[in-house]
């Protein structure tokens, strides 16, 4: 991973303590904890160093200055990417940029030269948001759930999205990987590219890329040679400014700025309930639907003001009975339109007792006209309760893990999707080794993983951690020291020896070594 301070969730709790006593070394150590990580972020999304720096400035102005509305100390790694996204986009939308970002070149000469263009390539072609996904998530190291808080979505959105942008990536690298090395396991592969000669052009690059996705052999030979992680790793960090650092511990802590501090605090002070940016689209966004509702009870009252006219300047009595027959229907809009949530739907359902009247008495007696106005509006009300629609709710996705409590060499962990289809990652703690390290398990089906200890013959412990759109899980191992002579080292077990579900009941307890 990139070469910036490695940030656990104790220190984000004394750095928020700090802050909310208003330490005077509180932002220097925020910025020597996040600077640099924010900085390589923003520049992903502008592609400009200077306007980059500018965002991460004013981010950690921000907060520094409203610490106060973050709720949970421990999201401060979201809610520090969520200002700085909030400051990039305010930059991008007064240059009338458009999102996305600008995928950075790699260094020429750098080994690899050929799998770091493609990787910036395949980035290139991934929507701008996927492209934020995967770069939080395998770069920057949060999980769905706080990618989910930066970018405004539902952590299922995130982790969906996350696996999408994932395979594609990894795909791509593994066609011209496997290209080279996996012709020898494939016939099918070797056939597609034995003819050519020379860098693989994009149209050959994607049907490897679906073949790969396809092939067992292939997917097993991407899953041990390829890794998300690591290909990011050939993008270069665009490292801050060295100014920058004075810049933001002098705006914090100066006297002379503040004018300076409140200006910046000023133009972000749109925050929701949990203290995160509210982005500007998507506050005109909610307020817009509720401008229809005065529009359509102003209509409604033009309406009625016209009936009365009517019936004020009629001759007789009789015309008076005819014109003054659309008055219940009008009468019965007021009502209905007034709630301003849903306005569409509304005129339709207005519309429908207005031929009522006309069945009654008031065309045949003239002097049953005031009698009939409040019993035509009574039907007129009772069709507007059936417009209620209860809907059933959509079952959430829930991960279930089967954990063994010690190991020997390699053991298996079972998981199991509940309710809906479950994208899953894991990581493995070190001394351990887990294969393979994502996929998917439809709703109701179980799969397995293998999970191996790296250095038998010393006892240890370690985890293994999952994420999902799913929740989250830990699987805690134990194993110890592997005294007994073997002639030949453990190897780990291969893909292709992995049990299927229905032998999974065979396989839950590894041999004690």
């Amino acid at each position: 991973m990139p070469g910036w301070p490695t940030v656990g969730r104790a220190d984000d709790q004394e750095l928020v303590d700090a802050l909310r006593r208003a330490d005077t070394d509180a932002p220097a150590d925020l910025y020597d904890s996040y600077g640099e990580r924010l900085h390589d972020y923003a520049f992903s999304l502008i592609g400009d160093r200077e306007a980059a720096a500018d965002a991460v400035h004013d981010a950690l102005v921000t907060a520094q200055g409203c610490v106060e509305r973050l709720k949970e100390a421990g999201r401060l790694r979201p809610w520090l990417y969520a200002l700085t996204r909030f400051q990039v986009r305010a930059r991008m939308a007064h240059r009338g940029t458009p999102a996305g970002g600008v995928p950075r070149t790699p260094p020429a000469g750098q080994p690899d030269s050929e799998l770091a263009e493609l990787v910036r390539e395949t980035l290139a072609e991934l929507s701008g948001n996927e492209r934020e996904i995967v770069e939080l998530s395998v770069r920057h190291g949060l999980t769905p759930v706080e990618v989910a808080s930066v970018l405004g979505l539902t952590s299922r959105q995130a982790a969906t999205r996350l696996g999408r942008a994932r395979d594609q990536l990894e795909n791509a690298a593994a066609a011209v990987v496997l290209a080279k090395t996996g012709r020898a396991h494939c016939p099918d592969l070797s056939a597609m590219v034995d003819s050519w000669e020379g860098p693989l052009t994009p149209l050959l690059r994607r049907r490897l890329s679906g073949h790969i996705a396809g092939c067992e052999v292939c997917t097993e030979g991407k899953h041990r040679q390829i890794s998300a992680s690591r290909l990011l790793d050939l993008v270069p960090v665009e490292f801050p400014p060295i100014s920058l650092r004075r810049r933001v511990i002098d705006t914090c802590v100066n006297p002379e700025r503040d004018q300076t501090r409140t200006l910046i605090t000023d133009r972000g002070d749109s925050f929701d309930r949990a203290g995160f940016p509210v982005v500007a689209e998507r506050r005109s966004r909610r307020r817009r639907p509720r401008r229809l509702g005065p529009v359509v009870l102003a209509g409604a009252c033009v309406l009625a003001a016209t009936g009365a006219v009517v019936v004020m300047n009629g001759g007789d009595t009789a015309q008076t009975a005819l014109t003054v027959t659309p008055t219940p229907a009008l009468s019965s809009v007021e009502p209905a339109v007034t709630p301003e949530p849903d306005p569409e739907p509304e005129p339709d359902d207005d519309l429908t007792p207005e031929p009522t009247p006309s069945d009654g008495g008031p065309e045949t007696s003239p002097a049953a006209t005031p009698t009939a106005r409040p019993s035509a509006r009574r039907p007129s009300r009772g069709p507007a309760a059936p417009t209620v629609v209860r809907r059933r709710p959509v079952p959430v996705a829930r991960l279930g893990t089967s954990c063994p409590g010690s190991i020997a060499g390699a053991a298996k962990i079972g998981l199991r999707a509940r309710n809906a289809a479950v994208s899953w990652t894991a990581t493995a703690s070190q001394g351990l080794d887990v294969f393979p390290a994502s996929g998917s398990v439809k709703a109701g089906r179980s799969v397995s993983i293998w999970v191996t200890v790296l250095d038998p013959s010393a006892a240890g412990r370690g985890r293994v951690a999952f994420t999902s759109n799913g929740g989250a899980a830990t699987c805690s191992l134990a194993w110890n020291a592997d005294r007994a002579p073997q002639t030949d080292p453990p190897a780990t077990p291969e893909p292709s020896e992995l049990p299927s579900e229905d032998q999974s009941s065979n396989v839950d307890a590894a041999p004690q070594g």
